[in-house]
This record gives C-alpha cells, structure tokens and sequence, in this order.
C-alpha cells in the first residue's frame, strides 16, 4: 500500500490516473466531499470482485485509518497490486487546499 500526499493525488485524479474510491459513511461525505466513487467502507467486500485491477486506487476517509484497512483488504484479500491511501485523508486535503473549510 502506498501513501500519497493530497498534492500527488489531486494531480494524479485530474490527470484522470487514478481512481478516487471515499469510502466513508454517506453523513460524512453530505458534509464534505471531493468526487470519486462514493462507496461506504462496509460494503468494499461485495463489490470488490466488480472492480478493475489493472487501475490505479486511492482510498479516502477522513483522516486515513480506515483507508489503511480497505487498501490492506483488496491488496491481500483480493489481490490489487496499485492501491495507495490519501495520507491524512480528507482532513488533510481541506487542510492542504481549503483551510477555511470547516472540517468535521
């Protein structure tokens, strides 16, 4: 699993090499959002099998733990080689592009 900053993942995203999965609850994301495929972090395991290995993935929660978890769950139990974490997670971007933002 790689950790990749919030700079690196927003080039990477508007340069469309890369696939931005949130995987937290639908409450956190009404609050606060940056795009990508909005899937919560319970339901990973059934769609997984649905999902593009050959593509690059980066997982986002809000400060990156539960990240860690799901990158940890497709790379081992279901064997995705490109999978990396925003580091700090959306906390992190807000701080990083929108400090004025209100984090929750």
């Amino acid at each position: 699993m790689n950790r990749i900053t919030p700079e690196a993942c927003k080039q990477l995203i508007q340069n469309k090499e890369a696939e931005l999965i949130d995987i937290r609850e639908p409450w956190e994301v009404e609050i606060c959002a940056i795009g990508g495929i909005k899937t919560p972090m319970h339901l990973i395991p059934s769609v997984a099998d649905t999902m593009d290995k050959s593509k690059k993935y980066i997982i986002l929660c809000k400060t990156g733990r539960r990240a860690e978890s799901v990158a940890n769950l497709l790379e081992c139990g279901h064997g995705f080689e490109d999978v990396s974490i925003l580091e700090g997670g959306i906390t992190a971007w807000y701080e990083t592009f929108e400090p004025t933002h209100e984090i929750y």
